[in-house]
């Protein structure tokens, strides 16, 4: 990473990563996912609101090294306007490439697509 801890990217979206607003309107279709914990260092709660089976809002909040943050604000970028029920074909270690997270932390990201996959199990009943 040409000696930097944190690429220009993750850097963005780490420092841009706030609390998501959590209103919601009635009759809104949100599916939900959480999982890790802080004491284990890395904690995501994720929120997807659908319409027409595709995500129009992606919320969140995170805990974890400013890795995981990144990714899981690079994801909730990324799945906008993707079908509910196929949210990361790709897989999250490849959608976050562009982010250079180091080979010891892939295992943070595991957290982030639990998540995810819980979202796209929800998705299956709306």
């Amino acid at each position: 990473m040409s000696g930097q801890l944190y690429n220009s990217l993750v850097r963005e979206l780490f420092n841009g990563a706030g609390p998501s607003p959590s209103l919601e309107q009635s009759g809104e279709v949100w599916l939900r996912g959480e999982a890790g914990s802080i004491s284990r260092g890395s904690w995501v709660r994720l929120k997807l609101k659908i319409q027409d089976a595709r995500v129009t809002d992606a919320r969140f909040r995170v805990y974890g090294c400013p890795h995981t943050v990144a990714a899981t604000a690079w994801l909730a970028k990324q799945v906008l306007g993707r079908r509910s029920n196929a949210l990361m074909p790709e897989g999250i270690a490849r959608l976050c490439r562009p982010l250079e997270v180091p080979a010891e932390k892939l295992g943070r990201l595991l957290v982030i697509e639990d998540v995810v996959r819980m979202c796209e199990t929800q998705a299956t009943g709306v």
